[in-house]
């Protein structure tokens, strides 16, 4: 498809002749348009899960780092371009990502729903939403997976992750499909949501190769020492219970 075209020519470009300065001092970008995972506090700080997560990991492995905000768009050419030397926004590890990509070790597996204004819709079949509009982050596996399963609908896209709930609160959009968690926290819990509801099964990778592996931290696939470097700090995040600590911050039941 289109995206895994544009990712094979960055490659091609991107990967040869590239320097890398010693794992130490990096600039990891993410997507801050995705509460709670990444987003900007009122305050023009950059707060959520990965970001904590990211800096969690470079004190364990003893990295200089410094996480800021990129759009969406721009993250993974930013990357093979050796513009940024990490990527951490919920990326999910794709077949077509690897090829182009190198990941940190599976650290979430998260699971894809979609939400809908209550009442609206009860079935989620692709000839049920024949002729609906299905809202999605472009470039993203919900992107890819509504496209392959849905031809008979309207798909919009949108570069941020939060603009799609605009569209959905102000009926220009029918449905929207999202990462679970992101739907819960960021929007069903306040006030815009207060009328919705997630509906339709909870899907993993395991029930559609779109959704990946999980999720993790990309990086240049040369850049051999960086990956090592971060899944030590990954690793020792996990084991001393930083992970489990933020897991429940972000994601306890109230």
């Amino acid at each position: 498809m289109k995206i895994a075209k544009m990712m094979l020519a960055l490659a091609a470009a991107g990967l040869a002749g590239s320097l890398y300065a010693a794992p130490g001092k990096i600039t990891i970008a993410t997507d801050a348009t995705f509460p709670p995972f990444e987003s900007i506090d009122a305050s023009g700080k950059l707060v959520g899960y990965d970001v904590d997560l990211m800096h969690a990991i470079c004190k364990a492995a003893a990295l200089d780092c410094n996480v800021i905000s990129a759009p969406w768009d721009g993250m993974i050419p930013g990357l093979m371009n050796n513009k940024y030397d990490a990527l951490i926004s919920q990326l999910t590890v794709t077949d077509a990502r690897r090829r182009v990509m190198a990941f940190s070790d599976i650290y979430d597996h998260p699971v894809f729903r979609f939400v809908a204004k209550k009442g609206a819709v009860t079935d989620t079949s692709p000839e049920a939403l024949k002729g609906k509009v299905i809202a999605v982050q472009t470039g993203t596996p919900m992107d890819t997976y509504v496209t392959k399963h849905y031809p008979g609908s309207t798909i919009k896209r949108y570069d941020g992750g939060s603009a799609p709930y605009l569209d959905l609160t102000a009926g220009r959009a029918d449905i929207f499909m999202s990462y679970e968690a992101q739907i819960i926290y960021s929007f069903l819990k306040k006030d815009d949501g207060k009328d919705y509801q997630l509906v339709g099964p909870r899907l993993t990778g395991k029930d559609a190769p779109e959704f990946g592996e999980g999720v993790g931290i990309a990086m240049n696939k040369k850049n051999t020492a960086l990956v090592e470097k971060i899944n030590q700090g990954l690793a020792k995040v996990r084991a001393d219970g930083d992970l489990d600590a933020l897991n429940k911050k972000y994601f306890s039941a109230e």
